[in-house]
């Protein structure tokens, strides 16, 4: 029976014994493939962090790749361009020049379509188709009651050039005229007045431009030629 106990109580060491160094060599095991994964794990962030390195080197070689082929493009079409013929373009067509005058106006039908017409040519600077008009307007329409504004803007014409000779004549055709009671409105007899004052000045006969201001002024008080009589006199003084 002793026996028997020291049989069990061995085999039992003997088998804690086992035991033992079995849980020994899982240990061992466990802590070997602990290792492993490490590695392992170590392995794939190297991996990963070779892959993103590979992956940026890639974007930046595609965008070089890009610029250049661009860069190529441009380089080509700048040598198309310069090998290119260059086609001479006509010049443009001339431009029709607008016309004044009569190309441009109605035909005058009547007395006050001509003087308009006249006038029109005045203030546009054709003096001398100006003039060339009013004087058809003093052939045509004697008995007009713009005959005498026609005299006046006639004489103007010649006043524009500065030939205050003619001017003269032409504005004391005008006052002679309307004193006689030749022409039924003599309206303009104060401007012509004025002018034949400014044309003696002009001359260089002072004293007797001044003499036609005078008598303008004291002719015909309230009028706008005799303020302006008044303000050539006295910038004479």
């Amino acid at each position: 029976m002793k026996k028997f106990y020291l049989f069990a109580l061995s085999a039992l060491v003997l088998s804690s014994c086992a035991s033992e160094d079995k849980i020994v060599s899982l240990q061992r095991e466990i802590l070997s493939i602990r290792q492993d994964l490490n590695e392992l794990k170590d392995q794939t962030r190297s991996n990963t962090e070779a892959i993103t390195n590979l992956t940026s080197r890639v974007d930046r070689l595609s965008q070089t790749v890009s610029q250049n082929t661009t860069d190529i493009e441009k380089l080509k079409a700048s040598r198309t361009t310069e090998e290119k013929p260059q086609v001479k373009q006509p010049p443009p067509p001339p431009q029709e020049v607008k016309r004044e005058g009569k190309e441009e106006v109605t035909v005058p039908q009547n007395d006050k379509q001509l003087y308009q017409y006249a006038l029109d040519l005045y203030f546009k600077g054709n003096i001398e188709e100006s003039r060339k008009a009013f004087v058809e307007f003093l052939k045509k329409y004697p008995d007009s009651d713009l005959y005498g504004n026609a005299i006046f803007w006639a004489g103007q014409t010649f006043y524009a050039e500065k030939k205050y000779k003619d001017a003269i004549d032409i504005f004391s055709l005008l006052i002679q005229k309307c004193d006689e009671g030749k022409i039924k409105r003599c309206v303009k007899y104060p401007d012509a007045m004025l002018k034949i004052g400014y044309s003696y000045i002009e001359m260089g006969d002072v004293e007797k431009g001044k003499k036609y201001l005078q008598d303008l002024i004291q002719k015909y008080p309230d009028t706008e030629p005799a303020s302006l009589a008044k303000k050539k006199l006295e910038a004479l003084r």
